[in-house]
Formats: structure tokens, C-alpha cells, sequence
């Protein structure tokens, strides 16, 4: 059926909770460019920010023929809230962004049609099929529902030629003309040929850069730069092509233009000191480096191509050329652990960041982490909301949830702290003395915030070691645990596990009790089990079955096994699962039925590491 669409609304969501950086607002491009594409075709669009300004939707004097609502992954939650609203009230929706372009099944039980990666092509062609009551399957880059089946249409090749978009207008935005400090981002690349793990650059803009000519650039800044504060150059990777960005900054330069700018860029940008001298000389105020880790092997786990010494010269020169810098660091690998994140915070201090981010490593859609944390079923959280690298939302390897979330927050309050703030005020850098205080500010209500994410591991954590401990002889301190030594059969076991084990239960301060069927026929493992858990009856205070997780067939024969002693035994007889990933987590469960610290626990996990090497 054939509708009007006159008016469009475009709306980006506001974030879950405030971050370093939430008072310096940057518009998204994606929302103000499509925006500008439907005004040049007459149809009227206006752009809602949340951050800048959270109209009342329902007063809202734009009343829109269709909206459209972009979103990343810990926005989606919003987003879901914002199209449900919009459909109450018979106004079609479409979503588009990161998060909705992999799992537009999800987004489509929300609105009415997903548009999935470069929406510029796809966005006005959908609306002609609105209009006209066209064929949404010809339509490329659209997903929908069709008989209540999920339609994906093909992806279309990416837009080449960027110099082809309009400039985007920033006046469409809702109270922009109220602002008196506004930041605008200015596009003039797409794609990276990288392949950090866990982005989604490549999956949304491709391999291959694409760029806007100089001139092009040039043409943007003169229109939306000038009449801003900032600029932020928001390419994935700004610096790619070096020589193509030193030409711009002559231009800047020759042109006189004053104007205060920021870009992301990799490590790899501070090795060219013309580079450095150029944009220092345009404005460039500040960097946005990726570091992402000190521990070569992680930095070799995200394909980050690069060093700990080139971390440390990126700083350095960006530095000596009064280049700001915002560091970046990802916590979280199955490399890391917490000694690595207290090496960061000295060496982040001790390289003396302008600003810093130590961000949770996360699973985002798209990602090759997600996939492979999907297949690993590590997922530990599914609220889209923590999904801002800011929340542990996955099993680590070698950390539990909370210690990460923990540590990563201890982290943050290390670099941010009052000194620092004070060091900055002495130095009269007022714009980063304020950053470090709001850090220090959220920093602080993190800690003491009883409903937060993380007391919310905490309380889980120490919810399975009651479970645990319900198993425990009441009021009797554990000096003997009993292992059936055929148990070991019912998982991938090696010696070197075995061994660790064992060795890391003696540290804890117990007796451990191995018992065999020795030479006896048995018609089953599981029976031998059961005829060594008798035996253990009376050598041990408590026995241990470690079962190996994803062994769904051994786990319930444990079950019927359990059902076969007494009320007493069964308190006597622990199961607890173990994996590759998750061994570690067990091992800190496990220990905290004999001791209280998990400092203590993971110091002797450490130890016995070292002693006989790792568990898997």
C-alpha cells in the first residue's frame, strides 16, 4: 500500500550511562548525512541527538511520515524502546547501524525494516518503494519480514566515489542552533585494511580505503568547521595514506584557516615527524590512539600489528610536537591476566597520557570475537546496554567476570586520580584537569554503586560458591579432598591438568585422597566412579568430581548418580566443571571454599602456574 512520505525524523540514541567523554558531544555523521540526501530530494528531515538535546516525542512539533533510528550495540536497548513507540502509533520504522546490520532479525522484531551497512543508496530507494508500492526485494542492503520470514537482501558494492555526497547539514539537528561549543565530525575516508578481532569496521566499510578528494575536504571544513569549535576527523584510521593527509594540512595552513581539530589514528602515524610537524601546525589538538595492550602476545591475539616500544615512541613524539593523546587499552584477552592491567596503569603513568580509556574487551556483533565467543557459548550477559566496553559480558580465560570488571575499574581510578588532576591544574591545562576530575568523579560512583554491574558479578560469583559450600560437611573444616581417579576419563584430562589440579588443591592447605578400582573389571567407567566414590566415603572429608564442561552425556549420568546415596553423601560429593576457557574460574570457585581472599586464591593459582606450568 502506497504512503506519503514527507517527513523524516532521524534519531540517535542516547547511551546507556555517562562515560569519560560525555560531555563533549560529537554528533554521528551517518544520521545528518542521510538526512541531507532526503532534503536535496524535497522531502523534509529533521535529526534528533539525544545527547545534545532528548526531545518529549509525543509533544515534538515534527510529526514524521517514517523514522529512522541509528544504533550501536549498547544504544539498541534505547533504540528497541524509541521504534516500539513509534509503531504504537502507525508511523513505520527503519533501523540502521552497526548493531541492527548483524542481527537485523533481532531489529525487525522492533521495526518494520533494517537497513544493514552503507545506508545511502538503500535508505531512498526504500522510501520510493513506500510511495510507490515497489518490490522491497530489489532493494539492496534491506532486510524484512515477509510472511513473517526473515528476507535478506543482497549487500551492495560500496559507495566508491565519496565526493558524490552531499556535505552534510548540521542545522537539521534538533537545538543545534542553540549550542554555543559545537563539534562536528567530518568524514574523509572509509574502510581499513586491518583486521583487529574485535572491530567491525571491515565487515561494515570493507578492506579497501576509499577517500574524499582534498579538495572535497576542503570544501566541508570551509562550510561546517568554521563555525564550530572542534573538529573531529572521525575515519577509522585518519593518517592511512600520509601523504594525502599532509597535503591537507598544507592546504589548512596556507588557507589561515583557524581551526581546532582531533582524529583517530594507529600507532604507526607518529614515525613521520613531517607528518607530526604538519599537523600540529593545521590545529590538531588532540589523538586518538588504539594502544590496546603492553602484552606482546595479546597485541599479537588482536592483529594489531604493532609493538610495546612503538606504543611508547607514539606517545613521545606525539608529545614533543604538543600533540595531546588518548590512549586506548583493551583488557580482557586469553592472555591477560591482572598482572598485566597493573603494568599498563604504571606504564600509562609513567608515559603520562593526556586521557586514557581501559576498555573491557567485548563481543560486539559482527566482530570475529563475537563469532568465536558464540561458538565457545563464553557469553555471559545478553543486555545490550553493557556493551560499551565498559562491562565484562563474556567468559575470560584467565580473570572471572568480576575480577576483570574489578580490575579494570581499579585501573581507571589509578590513572584518574586527584593528583593527577592537580598535576593539570598546575600546568594550566584546564580542558584535561576537568576531564580527569569527571573520570575521578564516575570512577568513584562505579565503587560505591551497590546496584552495579559490578557487585552484580560479585554477588553471582559468590552465589555459586554458596552452592558449592552447601555441599560442604556443616561446620567441619575440609582437610581431605577425595578425587575418584577415574573420573579423569570422563574429559579431555591430560597429565599436566591432572597434575595442576591436584597440586593447586595442596596449596590451598588440603590433603588430596585419590582412590582406583585398581585391577577390578568394571563394565563402565561411570561404574568405576561409583565404586571409587565409596571407597572415598571414609578417607575424605569432601569429594571432588571434575566433570568437563559441554559433556552433557557424563553430567547427567552424574546426576543419576548422585540420586543413589544418602542425603549425607551427596553433601560430601562436589561436581564442578571445568573447560579450557573457563578452568581458570573454577579454580578461584573451588578455592573459595577453603579461603576467603581472592587475592590469596589467585596468588597460589599464579604459583602453582608457575610450578607446573599452565592447566590447559
Amino acid at each position: 500500500m502506497a504512503r506519503s512520505i514527507d517527513k523524516v525524523l532521524f534519531i540517535e540514541p542516547r547511551a546507556p550511562r555517562p562515560h569519560i567523554f560525555s560531555r563533549v558531544v560529537i554528533p554521528r555523521l551517518g544520521p545528518v548525512l542521510l538526512g541531507t540526501i532526503l532534503q536535496r530530494q524535497g522531502i523534509e528531515a529533521k535529526v534528533v541527538v539525544e545527547e545534545l538535546s532528548c526531545p518529549d516525542y509525543a509533544t515534538l512539533n515534527f510529526q514524521p511520515d517514517l523514522v529512522c533510528i541509528s544504533s550501536i550495540s549498547s544504544t539498541v536497548p534505547r533504540a528497541y524502546k524509541l521504534a516500539d513507540f513509534y509503531r504504537q502509533r502507525g508511523v513505520p520504522v527503519v533501523m540502521g547501524g552497526a548493531h541492527s546490520s548483524f542481527l537485523p532479525g533481532e531489529g525487525l522484531e522492533h521495526a518494520d525494516y533494517i537497513v544493514c551497512g552503507e545506508g545511502e543508496g538503500a535508505l531512498p530507494e526504500l522510501i520510493s518503494h513506500l510511495q510507490e508500492s515497489g518490490d522491497p526485494g530489489a532493494i539492496q542492503n534491506l532486510s524484512y519480514l515477509q510472511d513473517g520470514e526473515l528476507r535478506q537482501n543482497p549487500w551492495r558494492p560500496f559507495v566508491e566515489d565519496l565526493d558524490s555526497l552531499p556535505i552534510p547539514d548540521y542545522h537539521l539537528i534538533h537545538g543545534w542552533g542553540a549550542r554555543k561549543r559545537r563539534w562536528v565530525s567530518i568524514a574523509t575516508s572509509r574502510g581499513c585494511p586491518f583486521n583487529c578481532s574485535f572491530c567491525s569496521v571491515i565487515m561494515l566499510f570493507g578492506r579497501k580505503y576509499r577517500y574524499n578528494s582534498v579538495d572535497r575536504v576542503m570544501e566541508e571544513i570551509h562550510r561546517n568547521a568554521l563555525q564550530a569549535s572542534h573538529v573531529f576527523f572521525c575515519d577509522d584510521n585518519f593518517t592511512a595514506n600520509g601523504d594525502r593527509i599532509k597535503e591537507l594540512c598544507k592546504r589548512i595552513i596556507k588557507e589561515n584557516l583557524k581551526i581546532e581539530w582531533s582524529a583517530q589514528v594507529r600507532v604507526e602515524a607518529a614515525r613521520d615527524p613531517e607528518l607530526l610537524k604538519l599537523m600540529a601546525r593545521s590545529g590538531c589538538y588532540v589523538v586518538f590512539v588504539g594502544l590496546e595492550s603492553i602484552n606482546p602476545a595479546t597485541l599479537k591475539a588482536y592483529n594489531k600489528s604493532q609493538t610495546v616500544e612503538g606504543i611508547r615512541d607514539c606517545v613521545i613524539n606525539f608529545h614533543h610536537h604538543g600533540i595531546k593523546v588518548h590512549g586506548m587499552f583493551v583488557f580482557g584477552a586469553d592472555e591477560d591476566h591482572y598482572q598485566v592491567i597493573r603494568d599498563t596503569v604504571k606504564f600509562s603513568r609513567k608515559l603520562d597520557l593526556d586521557s586514557l580509556q581501559y576498555l573491557i574487551l567485548t563481543p560486539v556483533p559482527g566482530t570475529k570475537f563475537y563469532q568465536d565467543l558464540e561458538a565457545q557459548n563464553r557469553i555471559i550477559c545478553r543486555d545490550w546496554g553493557n556493551y560499551d566496553g565498559h562491562h565484562a559480558v563474556f567468559q575470560p580465560k584467565q580473570f572471572t567476570p568480576y575480577e576483570l570488571q574489578a580490575e579494570t575499574i581499579r585501573a581507571m581510578k589509578k590513572f584518574y586520580s586527584w593528583p593527577s588532576v592537580l598535576k593539570r591544574l598546575f600546568t594550566r591545562d584546564l580542558f584535561y584537569a576537568k576531564v580527569k576530575a569527571y573520570g575521578r568523579i564516575l570512577m568513584w560512583r562505579a565503587q560505591w554503586d551497590k546496584s552495579s554491574y559490578l557487585q552484580q558479578l560479585k554477588s553471582q560469583l559468590f552465589a555459586r560458591v554458596r552452592q558449592v559450600r552447601e555441599w560442604l560437611p556443616g561446620g567441619e573444616k575440609v582437610r581431605r579432598v577425595g578425587i575418584p581417579a577415574d573420573a579423569w576419563k570422563l574429559g579431555p584430562w591430560t597429565e599436566d591438568s591432572r597434575k595442576f589440579l591436584t597440586r593447586f588443591l595442596e596449596r590451598l592447605g588440603v590433603e588430596v585422597v585419590q582412590e582406583t578400582t585398581g585391577d577390578e573389571p568394571t563394565a563402565s567407567t561411570l561404574q568405576a566412579v561409583q565404586m571409587e566414590i565409596a571407597r572415598l566415603q571414609a578417607k575424605a572429608d569432601l569429594i571432588l568430581l571434575p566433570i568437563w564442561q559441554g559433556l552433557e552425556d557424563a553430567r547427567q549420568k552424574i546426576k543419576d548418580l548422585r540420586q543413589e546415596y544418602t542425603q549425607e553423601a551427596v553433601a560430601r560429593l562436589m561436581a564442578l566443571e571445568f573447560s579450557r576457557e573457563s578452568f581458570y574460574t573454577a579454580c578461584m570457585e573451588l578455592g573459595l571454599c577453603f579461603r576467603q581472599r581472592l587475592d590469596d586464591i589467585r596468588q597460589i593459582y599464579f604459583q602453582t602456574q608457575d610450578e607446573v606450568g599452565a592447566p590447559v
